[in-house]
């Protein structure tokens, strides 16, 4: 959101869910419980998170 301008939005979103943490992504893959999941299986957990949060798009 920050990319495209879009404050508002992403005033909007990090007073609902949070602010995120921007930092490198790397070192994940060496904590125990890691594990590379499906794309299919990413969609499918973002959109069950979404609606636990209350997000009905």
């Amino acid at each position: 959101m920050r990319d495209h301008a879009d404050l508002t939005a992403m005033f909007r979103y990090e007073r609902q869910y949070g602010v995120l943490a921007e930092g490198p992504m790397n070192g994940w893959q060496d904590q125990p419980e890691a594990a590379e999941i499906s794309e299919e299986e990413f969609e499918r957990l973002w959109t069950e998170a979404r609606r636990a949060l209350g997000d009905s798009t």
